[in-house]
């Protein structure tokens, strides 16, 4: 598992980047063993998937408080859930790569997505996910205020991705606008279609 030390070289590898400093490649491994490696970003988003679950659970006993099934299974299924979050891009970049003709920028995109994750993750889920809640709890007109802060932050984290992949793929902007789009629907369409299966979705 990566060290405190070497996330912090890769959060600022990956602010580099976002300024449009090539620089920022430096300190990601994009070996095969560094892609894996990659990964264990997951980890480091833990604490904070952890307190997204159990707001989620709250307010999935408040949209349902009829139903009783077991929290344990509710939190397996926010695990599978997850987990897709982290298959679906790799494998959607893959196949693009290999459609878009930009293969040989997959790994480097690859591990730069799955380090962008952890800031990310604590904005949503620490941040986002206990105000969501508690301006849901205010009615349905506070709960416009989630959408509000919501909109910004999905927003900013597609903006700054942008900014990332003008500074790794360059080229042509319509293959940049194709790859972060078709990742970012392929994401939503499949996390969408499992809340529906195992029955956690809130709407």
């Amino acid at each position: 598992m990566p060290s405190y030390h070497e996330v912090r070289l890769y959060l600022g590898g990956l602010w580099l980047l976002i300024r449009g400093d090539a620089r920022g490649l430096r300190p990601f491994d994009i070996s095969n063993e560094g892609v894996l490696r990659s990964f264990w970003a997951v980890a480091w988003c833990a604490p904070a998937l952890i307190i997204g679950w159990i707001f989620r659970r709250m307010e999935y006993l408040r949209h349902f408080p009829q139903r009783e099934d077991y929290s344990f299974i509710f939190f397996l299924k926010m695990l599978v859930l997850e987990a897709a979050h982290w298959i679906v891009p790799t494998a959607a970049l893959v196949a693009l790569g290999f459609i878009l003709r930009f293969m040989p920028l997959v790994r480097i995109l690859i591990v730069v997505r799955n380090w962008f994750t952890v800031p990310l993750a604590y904005a949503t889920y620490v941040i986002l996910a206990p105000l969501t809640f508690l301006s849901d709890q205010h009615g349905a007109l506070a709960g416009y205020g989630s959408i509000a802060l919501a909109a910004p932050l999905l927003s900013g984290a597609l903006f700054l991705m942008w900014r990332i992949l003008r500074t790794v793929m360059g080229g042509p902007v319509m293959i940049r606008v194709a790859t972060i789009g078709l990742v970012v629907l392929a994401e939503i369409i499949v996390a969408r279609k499992l809340e529906n299966i195992m029955g956690v979705s809130l709407t």
